[in-house]
């Protein structure tokens, strides 16, 4: 295998910014984007005038310059006063750059250049392929002794082998380099490490991140500001900040990150490597297995799973769910030809997408007939698109992604100006606008009730009168900070509004449809959950009755009745089937398929199991009232002033800790002991209402009952142990880890949230 880590013939899909348009006399594509990329590294600048002048011969002081630099030697300003070869006096443009290429302490050694028997050196004649050849190996620290005795035939053969004549057609060693050749060559030799082992790359960069994977910029992930891109390195992912923004068309190269010389904090861009990347599309997916058009791929179900759902890959077994039928998906393989990661990388763009438009319109453009139609991660029959729907047409895929995301509100806020925004703000969250985007706003005016259309990349498309088209203004409070209220609606937007009326920590963890109130607050209203799909949740077909269940499907869990939601994700949910008793309330898109689940306690994990005590408090007055109080007015005052909390000892991230519930009521049940409370809570405000559910002792054992930590034998069978599980010891009232337990004590009394048959599982264990 050939040991360089990148090709010209890939590395030209790399763009900056500065390269859309770099150098007017290259009509080439590729070559515009390889000279943009030495010209952002400092080492290959154009020749004035926006020309780069490809077809112009390279003399071989010129091409020294260019070895000297792609070296990391910048500052020849000391190399400038003398002279070495009689040919190359001092007044020579080139002699800082040839005379450092012989003296420069680092460089010297390497025996770049060498003059002409007579002691010349011949800096204007033009360099051929045979000594070009030489001088990048010579770069890369090879002799005559690694390559052979004979010139310039071994020089050139060994270069070949590393892949440092890639996409060169030139084979005569006497035939001179041009300025498009010398490009290629040196960026092919860029990403070849030296014979120490030590990437050339390294030493026109601050930095490089070896063995990534661009998998988003902020034109295809509206999460990511102007000037960031996303990376996957070393299976995690990492967000950085770039010179510009990258170009699209380098999300999904896998290969060498680079950052900028004086900034070691920016990336400049992504140069690949030569490993495997396939890509193929996806008839079915499940933990199992991905069925293409041509076989059935079988990769182990750890292996990582990116699909831009959430900010780190998940294990394949975990979020196959997430890539529906139809969505092309990329295959990453390491050096070693081993699958590395598995990426859903959809191609929409965010912002001034001049492929997207409002559907059902007389202006509207067609859906091409060999497009596969995909909305919410359903693929779609014409009849599932609806009027004011937007598509976005991804020729690419040959997909038309279609969103019926809306937002309906009072219009708050435009600027430069309402009538032709380039930001816009409703309820407390702002909005970029495109261009064309703006153009709709041409009718409407600040205080207007309006609807904003957006497209599947969650970029707005238009904006109209409300009364023209509305939302359903529907979600989950997930926050709560005085006035300000987080809200994440069943469409998957986020607004913050500032809301009206009283005892709004009331709401918070709970269902609510939001409204707009002529003085720019929202007003929310808490919905009973009562409407939903019949039939039960066949997980794996994705069906809940006759209808299809999104890929994307936001589920939350009411463990108790009353209770606040907990999100949960798809992964984990392990039950084939949901009954339809256990399925609360459900949200569908305007084409059926099913968005948005809110189910009963079906995983057991929307809890804080632990250890729970009731704490009451209550304020005294003045010490001096309080004496002159009787018993019964004291008894009174109390009962009139008392606050409670609910704390919550329990093991969490490796250490025992106390969650601290502040309470107006608690119901009748509530007490101390092993319990689970709902997660979703506020540990910080008031909650109005608030439940338990006690845990369920299930047998007391020695330790030879315990099989490692995943599951221990009890008079009713084997149960299994919660993840991560600690043992609570009373006389220290905390919480310590069951391998530590184990050692110090013999005796365990072990709780459950349900009985065996029921999937329960071994919550709280209690030590002594």
């Amino acid at each position: 295998m050939k040991k360089r880590l990148l090709s010209l013939a890939l590395a030209l899909t790399m763009l900056l910014t500065s390269a859309s348009a770099a150098f007017a006399d290259v009509s080439d594509a590729k070559l515009s984007q390889t000279a943009s990329v030495l010209s952002a590294l400092g080492i290959m600048q154009g020749v004035g005038g926006d020309r780069f002048d490809p077809n112009s011969e390279l003399t071989r002081a010129q091409f020294c310059k260019l070895a000297v630099t792609a070296l990391g030697v910048d500052d020849v300003s000391a190399f400038r006063s003398y002279t070495i070869f009689p040919d190359v006096k001092s007044s020579h443009w080139a002699a800082p750059y040839i005379n450092a290429a012989v003296r420069h302490a680092e460089l010297k050694k390497l025996s770049i250049i060498r003059g002409y028997a007579d002691g010349n050196f011949g800096p204007d004649k033009t360099v051929n392929f045979g000594e070009a050849c030489t001088m990048l190996l010579r770069m890369l620290a090879y002799t005559e002794e690694d390559v052979g005795p004979f010139w310039p035939s071994d020089y050139i053969a060994k270069a070949k082998s590393l892949g440092l004549t890639d996409d060169v057609s030139i084979t005569d060693s006497k035939t001179a380099v041009k300025r498009a050749d010398a490009a290629q060559m040196l960026l092919n030799t860029l990403g070849v490490k030296q014979k120490d082992g030590d990437l050339l790359l390294k030493k026109v960069a601050s930095g490089v991140v070896e063995n990534s994977i661009l998998l988003a910029t902020s034109e295809t992930n509206s999460k990511l500001r102007a000037g960031e891109a996303l990376f996957f390195e070393n299976s995690d992912v990492q967000t950085r900040a770039t010179i510009g923004s990258l170009d699209q068309s380098m999300v999904g190269l896998s290969g060498t990150v680079i950052f900028d010389k004086d900034n070691d904090s920016v990336a400049i861009g992504i140069v690949p490597n030569h490993n495997k990347v396939e890509t193929v599309t996806v008839q079915s997916i499940g933990p199992d297995g991905i069925k293409t058009e041509k076989e059935t791929i079988r990769p182990d179900r750890d292996t990582l799973l990116y699909t831009g759902e959430t900010s780190t890959p998940k294990k394949l077994s975990e979020a196959w769910a997430d890539v529906p039928a139809g969505s092309k998906l990329q295959l990453f393989y390491n050096s070693y030809g081993q699958l590395s990661l598995i990426a859903y990388l959809p191609t929409t763009t965010v912002s001034a997408n001049a492929n997207s438009f409002v559907y059902g319109l007389q202006t509207s453009a067609n859906i091409p007939n060999n497009f596969t139609i995909v909305k919410n991660g359903v693929t779609i029959d014409r009849t599932g698109v609806k009027k004011y729907d937007v598509v976005t047409l991804d020729p690419t895929n040959k997909q038309a992604l279609v969103s019926d995301t809306r937002l309906s509100g009072r219009y708050d806020k435009g600027e430069p100006t309402f009538s032709y925004p380039q930001r816009v703000s409703m309820f407390g969250t702002d909005y970029t606008i495109s261009d064309n985007a703006a153009k709709t706003f041409a009718d409407l005016k600040l205080d207007d009730y309006i609807t904003l259309l957006f497209d599947a990349a969650g970029g707005v498309v238009a904006a109209y009168p409300k009364n023209t088209v509305s939302a359903e203004m529907q979600g989950v409070v997930t926050n709560i900070k005085d006035s300000e209220v987080t809200i994440l609606l069943t469409n998957g937007l986020t607004i913050k509004p500032k809301c009206e009326g009283e005892k709004l920590s009331s709401l918070n963890g709970y269902f609510v449809s939001v409204g707009s109130s002529s003085n720019g607050k929202a007003y929310l209203t808490r919905i009973a959950l009562n409407s939903k799909q019949p039939g039960s949740w066949t997980v794996e077909s994705g069906k809940l009755g006759d209808r299809t269940v999104s890929p994307k499907v936001r589920i939350y869990e009411e463990v108790l009745s009353g209770s606040p939601l907990n999100a949960i994700s798809l992964s984990d949910i392990h039950l084939s089937s949901i009954p339809s008793s256990d399925i609360r309330y459900t949200v569908a898109d305007n084409s059926g398929s099913i968005t948005n689940i809110i189910l009963g306690d079906v995983t057991g994990e929307s809890w804080v199991y632990g250890m729970g005590n009731i704490i009451s408090d209550y304020s005294k007055p003045d010490e001096d009232v309080w004496k002159n109080m009787s018993a019964e007015e004291q008894r009174q005052y109390k009962n009139d002033h008392e606050t409670y909390k609910y704390a919550v000892t329990n093991w969490k991230d490796g250490q025992s800790v106390v969650d601290t519930f502040p309470v107006i009521s608690l119901y009748s049940g509530a007490g101390s002991g092993p319990i689970g409370v709902p997660k979703g809570y506020s540990t910080e405000i008031a909650n109005s209402s608030f439940s338990t559910l006690p845990l369920s002792l299930i047998d007391t054992v020695g330790i030879d009952a315990f099989e490692g930590s995943t599951g221990v034998r009890t008079k009713d069978g084997y149960f299994e142990l919660a993840d991560d599980i600690g043992v609570y010891v009373s006389a220290r009232k905390e919480f310590i880890s069951l391998s530590s337990a184990k050692i110090n004590y013999k005796d365990f009394r072990l709780y459950a949230n349900k009985s065996l048959s029921d999937g329960g599982k071994i919550r709280v264990i209690m030590a002594s």
